[in-house]
């Protein structure tokens, strides 16, 4: 509690969501004190709760007016002279390809089969660092920034639209500044020669994922539509198979979960929820960026300039050892929890796809895994199963990649200065470890502002049924998602009979028909509570809905 004196509550209304500035955090014999600064209103509405998500975490959709001002001095036309400096890809039909909302367009690609059957791959990324000048303030807001932030209804971008959207975004039939990886790859998919450049393009088109897939599925409309680059389409499709074989033959984990988009109306209420899956247009650019930043990772490692890499390292062996003894239930036992290797995981979900228990067994892998971080140390990646990985393809919306660019401007041009050395060294360690938590933070306040969201739209789907697959227990739920990817819970405290969990085998067991319920088993669920204030969906097998004892709380629902 914060007490709030009077003449300080700046005409906020009792029950409102409101921001505080505490004065006072309080002691043994007096309560914290404060001052209402804002008032944000109604706290079961479900824009202000994404808003005081947004002031919660210490992020903002607004950029201070010295960062606005000098994004807008920032000329808007390419000088010739610049353009002489650079290697020019214009006469090439360089394309995008991004999801249809896209407004941040940072990469762009161009494939071509060479006579000798060997392939040309061009990753041409957005020259950020050109525009963005070391220790300026758009730089520094950006460093602060770490990332844009893609909520549920808007993006908190790491630089302004005038950048995000405009100088910098690669739109199509304009010149734009790149940085481009040009890699010469072999028919079995290795990287032969590798260059790194400073470039100008000037794009054909604007793809999305969507038409890609249709002209890949052969589409007459589209594939007429789009014609001029059909051919090199399906070159990027062959070349992008060769390069995954590759990735699979090496023990790379696909992780391809399922993932639900919320879709929402011009007032921000959520229209449906949509199953995202990814096509062979997504997997290509997946593909060539992953070989793109292996590329520069490993460039950079070669000669040995202090770097910034992307690092997923191997799990810790208790952590294996835990995960072998929840897949056991499934019939899967890993041999080895000291060195552990990727194509064991991948071998493990291919087979569960079979069996229909994918979802399930690819949460449980992906649940054991370290988080991914950056750092200094080249430690390889664990769950791409690559020795030199960085993030490079990004820079409009990850400050990660704009670092990289900038080391590599400067490998380009010859090795360091003793003093550009120093700098990287005594910078990079803080600067990677900031940005692996700004990284964190994005993707927990993405998480919930969609849970938000899909809690607000479940709230019309009280007494509606599901199909639904249980996912994890504790010693009082059961916790399913549905087909929908909806998470949600069933408490068994409100059921008629007793229940308990037994951790050893994994298992609720009903004590008084010895009934158990299993990891993956699939059940039709009511909708008996949807929660604001927790932010949670209960739920209960519409076998026992009769049987429900549990109070709904009032004005949650």
């Amino acid at each position: 509690d914060i007490y709030i004196p009077k003449n300080f509550f700046n005409k906020a209304k009792d029950g409102e969501l409101v921001v505080v500035d505490v004065t006072f955090w309080g002691s043994d014999e007096k309560k914290p004190e404060g001052k209402i600064l804002e008032s944000i209103g109604n706290p079961f509405d479900t824009d202000n709760m994404i808003k005081a998500l947004i002031l919660r975490e210490g992020l903002s959709e607004e950029f201070p007016d010295d960062v606005i001002a000098e994004a807008r001095q920032i000329p808007t036309i390419i000088s010739e002279d610049e353009i002489k400096k650079r290697k020019d890809l214009r006469h090439l039909p360089i394309i995008t390809i991004d999801g249809d909302d896209a407004k941040d367009l940072d990469d762009a690609v161009y494939v071509e089969k060479l006579d000798n059957g060997y392939y040309k791959l061009i990753v041409a990324i957005a020259d950020v660092s050109h525009y963005i000048p070391t220790g300026s303030k758009l730089d520094k807001e950006a460093e602060k920034r770490g990332n844009s932030v893609y909520l549920v209804d808007r993006v908190l971008p790491m630089f302004p639209k005038e950048i995000s959207n405009g100088i910098c975004s690669l739109n199509p039939h304009e010149d734009k500044l790149t940085f481009s990886v040009e890699l010469l790859i072999d028919p079995h998919g290795r990287a032969i020669d590798v260059q790194t450049y400073k470039s100008v393009i000037k794009t054909a088109h604007r793809m999305t994922y969507g038409n890609v897939n249709k002209i890949i599925a052969k589409d007459p409309e589209t594939t007429e539509k789009y014609s001029d680059i059909v051919d090199m389409l399906f070159t990027m499709l062959e070349l992008s198979k060769i390069i995954r074989a590759i990735k699979y033959n090496r023990g790379s984990i696909d992780f391809d979960l399922p993932e639900v988009k919320v879709i929402l109306d011009e007032n921000k209420k959520v229209k449906y929820l949509k199953n995202i899956e990814r096509g062979e247009s997504e997997r290509i650019i997946e593909d060539f960026m992953i070989m793109a930043n292996e590329a520069v990772a490993e460039k950079l490692f070669w000669l040995e300039i202090p770097s910034v890499y992307r690092v997923h390292e191997t799990p810790d062996p208790e952590r294996v050892k835990t995960l072998s003894e929840t897949l056991s239930r499934f019939g899967y036992r890993l041999h080895s929890f000291e060195d552990i290797h990727p194509k064991k995981f991948q071998s493990i979900i291919e087979d569960s796809e079979a069996r229909g228990i994918n979802m399930i067994v690819h949460k449980m892998i992906l649940m054991s895994l370290k988080q991914a971080r950056y750092g200094v140390e080249n430690l390889g990646h664990f769950g791409l199963s690559s020795n030199y990985y960085t993030h490079f393809t990004s820079p409009i919306r990850r400050y990660a990649d704009l670092l990289i660019h900038r080391i590599l401007n400067i490998a380009i041009h010859g090795y360091p200065t003793k003093k550009q050395f120093g700098t990287l060294i005594n910078y990079l360690p803080e600067v990677t470890q900031h940005i692996s938590q700004t990284e964190r933070k994005a993707m927990k306040v993405e998480d919930e502002s969609v849970k938000i969201k899909i809690v607000e739209y479940m709230l019309d789907k009280i007494g509606d049924e599901f199909k639904a697959t249980i996912v994890g227990f504790n010693n009082k739920k059961i916790f399913f998602e549905t087909e929908e990817h909806v998470e949600c819970f069933w408490d068994v405290t409100t059921a008629k009979n007793f229940y308990e969990f037994d951790e050893n085998n994994y298992v609720m067991k009903d004590l008084d028909t010895n009934r158990e319920f299993h990891l993956g088993d699939k059940m039709d669920i009511l909708i008996v509570r949807s929660d604001l204030q927790m932010l949670e969906i209960e739920v209960v097998p519409t076998e026992f809905c009769n049987e429900y004892t549990g109070r709904r709380k009032e004005g949650r629902f």
